[in-house]
């Protein structure tokens, strides 16, 4: 709130000064010499003011924190329920997010015909990107912008100097390997697979990143089959907070490619003494905390911890489950 009228303050300055120096450079009885050291003067004043705007934005924004080192996941858990708890309990419940967005901001898609995926997530998870390796690091990604658009982009770690050196047609996988990828992802026939890795070749001969964007229906059952077909095993990574789920596939213990997949987490805030301690709960048992507190100060361990087992407590979840939190502390932004 205080940003939005800082902004609106530098706007509504900005338009007064720019209507003194019209005035200044309008007024035929100013000298030339006036009218600049008017304007001098003026730019100075302006200058200082965004200075001190900046310093107070940085300084009112600034923060201390507590945060865990990646959360926890505590097993099956009644969620709706758990948000019923809170928000009995007097707690700030607010959500959903996808990480750390609201699910208007939130990038991917939400398959519907998925069942296997939605046996283990449910049914409100977002896609938002999967990637296919090889000696275990990625060749190809495919982020999903859209239910009919997604972005492909190629790796390639194994080239001299991968990090700084150009990113060159020599450096994509086989093509025969990639117009299947693009056949399988997006329903093309082989013509138009082949005119868009045409496309993405003549990006990177003018000097662009090894990526295209294409405007077309994404298939991401297809994808996932296509992964499985190319693996023995796979497994799901456990939720620890914020949502995010890991669908990884192996061959023979080698990484073979991934699915990156966000179920929903809510906050439940309390604030006590100018604090806030805050749990944020995913769909999946997923568990996250923190503490946010006026820059450069400090609360003890041990109160912290009290006030998060009686959070604990009155939400329904086990309050011995706070000491598997591991807590690290910033002292502040910046």
């Amino acid at each position: 709130m205080i940003g939005l009228f800082l902004l609106l303050g530098l706007v509504v300055g900005g338009i007064f000064m720019l209507g003194i120096f019209t005035k200044i450079w309008q007024n035929r009885e100013y000298s030339l010499t006036k009218k600049t050291f008017l304007t001098l003067t003026m730019g100075v004043i302006l200058v200082a003011f965004l200075y001190a705007s900046f310093a107070f934005i940085l300084v009112s924004s600034d923060h201390a924190t507590y945060y865990t080192e990646g959360g926890q996941n505590l097993g099956e858990m009644d969620y709706e329920e758990i948000m019923h708890n809170a928000k009995d309990a007097g707690y700030y419940v607010h959500g959903p997010f996808y990480v750390n967005v609201k699910a208007k901001d939130a990038t991917g898609i939400y398959p519907t015909d998925m069942p296997y995926i939605q046996e283990r997530l449910g049914d409100e998870f977002l896609l938002n990107h999967a990637s296919y390796y090889e000696d275990e690091a990625p060749v190809m990604e495919i982020m999903f912008l859209d239910d009919d658009r997604a972005t492909v982009m190629f790796f390639n770690r194994s080239r001299p100097d991968p990090y700084v050196s150009p990113f060159k047609v020599e450096h994509l996988p086989e093509d025969s390997w990639m117009i299947e990828r693009l056949m399988v992802a997006f329903g093309f026939d082989r013509e138009q697979a082949e005119h868009e890795l045409e496309e993405l070749k003549n990006a990177i001969y003018a000097g662009d990143q090894p990526k295209i964007e294409i405007s077309h229906e994404v298939l991401p059952d297809a994808i996932y089959k296509d992964l499985k077909s190319m693996s023995t095993d796979s497994d799901f990574s456990l939720t620890s907070g914020e949502g995010n789920s890991i669908l990884s596939f192996y061959d023979q213990g080698q990484v073979t490619g991934r699915m990156s997949f966000v179920v929903p987490n809510q906050r439940i805030v309390q604030k006590k003494e100018g604090i806030s301690y805050t749990i944020k709960v995913d769909m999946r048992g997923g568990v996250d905390l923190e503490i946010m507190l006026p820059a450069g100060e400090s609360v003890p361990e041990e109160k912290y911890k009290a006030i998060f087992r009686e959070m604990f407590k009155n939400i329904g979840l086990p309050e011995d489950d706070v000491d598997k939190f591991s807590f690290r502390y910033s002292p502040s932004m910046w």
